[in-house]
C-alpha cells in the first residue's frame, strides 16, 4: 500500500541520513585529533625553544659579569 511504501521509504531515509551523521561525526573527530596532535608537537617545540633561550639568557648573563674580557669575546 502506499501506507507502507511511504513508511518504508521514511525509514531508508532516516537510516541513511543516520549512516551520514555518523561518517561525518567520524571525520570530524579525526580532523579533530590531528589538528590537536599538530597543536601539542608546536607546543612541544616553542617549549624547548623557550628553555634553550633561557640556557644561552642565563650564559649570556653570566658571561655579562665576567672579568675575563677574552672569555667574553670568545
Amino acid at each position: 500500500t502506499a501506507v507502507e511504501d511511504s513508511e518504508r521509504i521514511f525509514t531508508e531515509l532516516i537510516r541513511s541520513i543516520e549512516r551520514s551523521r555518523s561518517e561525518l561525526i567520524r571525520l570530524i573527530r579525526d580532523q579533530e585529533k590531528r589538528a590537536v596532535s599538530r597543536a601539542e608537537g608546536r607546543l612541544e617545540r616553542l617549549e624547548q625553544e623557550i628553555n634553550d633561550l633561557r640556557r644561552r639568557d642565563a650564559e649570556l648573563e653570566q658571561l655579562s659579569h665576567t672579568q675575563d674580557h677574552i672569555q667574553f669575546l670568545q
